[in-house]
């Protein structure tokens, strides 16, 4: 038996639907790790990109995907390691699998056992266990929700779990306590590979991991980047520990399991360990907006990206991301003064476009504004003519859109949309929404953390009484709780599930309970025609929350 393997972690960006160049990507991986490593790991359904949806539904998909993995697996030929590769694989019918491939051979196919709830649309629940043993170690397959269950491979001394799981604040930290429990459990490594980049609204943070029998940490790739990490495990660890512990001799073997012996004769050279830094609280939520944002502009192919800038703390944070995730360059503001515009806003914008170093245009709404209420003959003053000056400047965003394929970033937050104070086609309008899962609360944090970086938003767009600025003296406050207060009914009403009785029993005001989430339900057919944003809570509005609009439940 040796005494040490050498697996790589080859954490990756898929892109959806771009089926050859992920398969080139992972070939190109491959190759460059063969010489040092005996087993070469990628992510759950690398090879198509993660999720693809209603791709999955179309044979000419399927069937790319078939192309591609024989492609791979023509190519292996020339590696002496052993690959392991997310797909999807249908032969009459549809898995989400993990193929395993030597020497220009499909060795074996495992199919995921446990299914997450939208997956189940698509793919058929695999049944039997798959066991490879390498150079005289045993070696098990699962894939994501499968090692959250009982998976029946306790005779396994290294337990790799491929992934493609997504990103939420807290997740990380839950994951890796379960994963430290499961490995202590099963007295056994376990290699757990993820995918890094994003996909429309989610992100996946990477972070993918080796876990010791004893429950530490042995080994941690980078954070929301690609990644290839090399270990050796050290076989004889597990050995030790199983000679004096005898719990799994009483474990039963999985009755359907099968095992594939692998041949691999190179000898490898000792990698140690390297554990990456695991970016925690604001630097972790901010990275995880930037790498939504990147994702999301570079593999829509757009040219730049237009704010509206208001000298506001939304839109300067927007801004921020925006030039973090793409480059200046990249970056264009438009400053749109009404005669509600302060003077502070406007020297606030300037001067945060000028410590960004992007382009600002001014494009006065005054006279549009007038023409329209001339030809709609308005008189009175009132909430439309409020929601007609966001949805002029909407207009003018996204003729810039139009003319020059800019992508429009909405810079609406979380606590706004949730109780509807935001203009449906006007300040919410946007192609994507980085600050669509972020709290006002958590906005003024994000800000502040990336000040301490470089300090580009000016200090006064902190202490200024927020404001849309749609008539004189405006504050969001005169129609809103401050945000505090607003934040936290929100938080336990949408992430936590509460009802509006369970809130006032934590001792907040029920008339301002019952104001908060009456907003909420009202605001419901807004947020069905908002943009997509990225995802950084458990219930992230759109893909988590699939409220009715026509809803007369009142709990």
């Amino acid at each position: 038996m040796e005494h040490y393997i050498n697996i790589t972690l080859a954490q990756i960006e898929a892109s959806v639907g771009d089926i050859k160049n992920n398969a080139k990507k992972i070939l190109e991986v491959w190759e460059a790790v063969d010489n040092r490593s005996h087993l070469v790991v990628f992510p759950e359904l690398s090879l198509s990109g993660y999720p693809p949806e209603d791709l999955l539904l179309r044979l000419d998909f399927l069937e790319e995907c078939k192309r591609q993995l024989e492609f791979i697996v023509s190519a292996s030929k020339n590696f002496k390691s052993v690959g392991i590769i997310g797909t999807p694989f249908y032969d009459g019918d549809l898995y989400n699998s993990a193929v395993v491939i030597k020497d220009g051979s499909l060795l074996c196919v495992y199919h995921k056992h446990f299914l997450a709830f939208d997956q189940k649309r698509y793919f058929k629940r695999g049944k039997e266990s798959v066991i490879l043993e390498l150079k005289g170690t045993r070696i098990g397959l699962s894939i994501c929700e499968d090692i959250w269950y009982p998976d029946g491979l306790a005779g396994v001394e290294v337990l790799v779990n491929i992934n493609a799981s997504p990103y939420y604040m807290g997740k990380y930290a839950y994951k890796e306590a379960f994963l430290k429990a499961r490995a202590e459990d099963n007295l056994c490594y376990v290699v757990y590979v993820n995918m890094v980049g994003g996909q429309d609204e989610l992100v996946f943070d990477g972070r993918s991991l080796v876990i010791d029998p004893d429950g530490f940490v042995y080994a941690r790739a980078k954070a929301f980047q690609e990644d290839t990490l090399t270990v050796s495990l050290e076989l004889k660890k597990v050995r030790r520990k199983r000679l004096l512990d005898i719990r799994l001799r009483e474990i039963k073997a999985h009755q359907s399991v099968s095992l594939y012996p692998v041949e691999v004769s190179q000898d490898c050279p000792f990698c140690s360990p390297r554990v990456e830094k695991n970016p925690e609280g604001e630097e972790e939520i901010y990275t995880a907006l930037k790498t939504g944002l990147r994702a999301y502009f570079t593999k829509n192919h757009f040219e730049k990206a237009v704010i509206g800038l208001s000298g506001g703390i939304d839109s300067s944070l927007t801004a921020c991301l925006a030039v973090d995730a793409l480059g200046k360059d990249k970056v264009v503001g438009v400053f749109m003064p009404s005669e509600f515009t302060s003077q502070e806003s406007k020297e606030d914008a300037f001067e945060l476009a000028k410590n960004l170093g992007i382009e600002l245009y001014t494009f006065p709404i005054d006279s549009i504004f007038m023409e329209f209420r001339r030809v709609l003959k308005a008189e009175d003053f009132s909430i439309a003519d409020e929601n007609l000056q966001a949805r002029i400047r909407a207009n003018l965003l996204f003729y810039l859109s139009n003319k020059y394929r800019w992508l429009v970033l909405a810079t609406s937050n979380k606590s706004e949309a949730s109780v509807g104070y935001t203009t449906i086609y006007g300040d919410m309008a946007g192609g994507f929404a980085p600050l669509k899962d972020v709290y006002k609360t958590l906005v003024y944090r994000l800000a502040s953390y990336r000040n301490s970086i470089k300090q580009d938003i000016p200090q006064r767009v902190f202490e200024k009484p927020p404001s849309a600025e749609l008539r004189h003296g405006q504050t969001d406050q005169d129609t809103l709780p401050p945000y505090e207060l607003l934040d936290t009914i929100l938080m336990l009403y949408i992430e936590e599930g509460l009802s509006q009785e369970e809130i006032v029993k934590r001792g907040i005001d029920p008339q301002t309970v019952k104001k908060v989430i009456n907003m909420v339900r009202l605001a419901e057919y807004k947020r069905k025609q908002s943009p997509v944003g990225v995802k950084i809570t458990q219930r992230a509005f759109g893909r988590d929350w699939r409220m009715p609009i026509t809803n007369l439940w009142r709990g």
